[in-house]
């Protein structure tokens, strides 16, 4: 089916991603000049994505999904917005849904059904507002566009995992639906016990807290740290990923780190470049 007539499909049963929610009757799937976004509460959503690499052969291996919010007087690169207009139980249930089938139609669009997995966010607000059963209703939606949940990789908040006995119930219960796990942001200081729990979750990946990419630049005086996150998430049999690899330097900052999987900026862009030139050659 034409992605035109899937998006038309969805505008008219914006009511199974939430029957509740009132927000579905401020929302829209957009296809214009071949490009996939949304408006949503008078915002108009475009989603983006970049490339994930194997640091081994640096071959892409993932796509991680992004939001961009655009209005007549700013862009901003975050859903925080969409989440504090959304208090409502119903809502927030209609948003979350909305906004990872939004990122699985960009994907089609770019890469067709058979393209690496794609990364999409889980909201915790989300986790609280759905009571059993995570993960039923986004399976059923991704079935109308050909997809499966093992075509997709879940990030959700290693912090609520790790202390919400909910998000850790709702990471198992997407998990027996056959959903890729990760978990975003575990603390470089976190206890022994921790890997077992995110384990016991389903959780496959993982990435270090957000400044750990600035404690790598900044030198040998935390590298014992960094080194042991990393050595006991492998250790756990945990896939490891390092993003924000952004800066000239920073990919040989990491490599001693041995991470699995790597992204950034101006790595992803080199790259994207390299491969297409090799593509050309051959």
């Amino acid at each position: 089916m034409p992605l035109t007539q899937v998006i038309d499909y969805f505008n008219a049963h914006l009511e199974a991603f939430n029957p509740q929610a009132s927000l579905r009757r401020h929302a829209r799937f957009l296809y214009e000049n071949g490009r996939v976004s949304a408006e949503l509460a008078g915002k108009r959503v475009q989603p983006g994505q970049q490339p994930i690499f194997e640091l081994a052969g640096l071959s892409a291996v993932a796509h991680d999904s992004h939001i961009q919010l655009l209005d007549h007087h700013s862009a901003q690169q975050t859903t925080d917005p969409l989440y504090f207009l959304s208090w409502d139980r119903e809502d927030v249930i209609f948003l979350d849904r909305f906004l990872r089938v939004l990122h699985a139609l960009h994907h089609l669009s770019r890469h067709g059904v058979d393209a690496a997995p794609l990364i999409v966010d889980v909201h915790w607000r989300h986790l609280q507002a759905v009571e059993a059963s995570h993960g039923t209703v986004f399976e059923a939606l991704l079935a109308r566009l050909g997809l499966y949940p093992r075509q997709v990789v879940l990030r959700l908040s290693a912090l609520r995992l790790l202390t919400d006995a909910h998000a850790h119930d709702a990471s198992r219960s997407f998990h027996a639906h056959g959903y890729h796990l990760l978990a975003h942001g575990v603390p470089l200081d976190t206890e022994p016990s921790a890997w077992r729990q995110l384990l016991d979750a389903g959780v496959e990946w993982v990435t270090p807290e957000p400044h750990a990419m600035s404690l790598a630049r900044q030198g040998r005086q935390h590298w014992a740290r960094l080194t042991q996150w990393n050595r006991e998430a492998r250790t756990a049999g945990l896939t490891v990923w390092w993003p924000m690899v952004d800066n000239p330097g920073d990919l040989g900052i990491v490599t001693p780190l041995e991470p699995t999987l790597v992204s950034g900026n101006l790595m992803g862009e080199m790259l994207d470049g390299g491969a297409s030139a090799v593509s050309q050659r051959a």
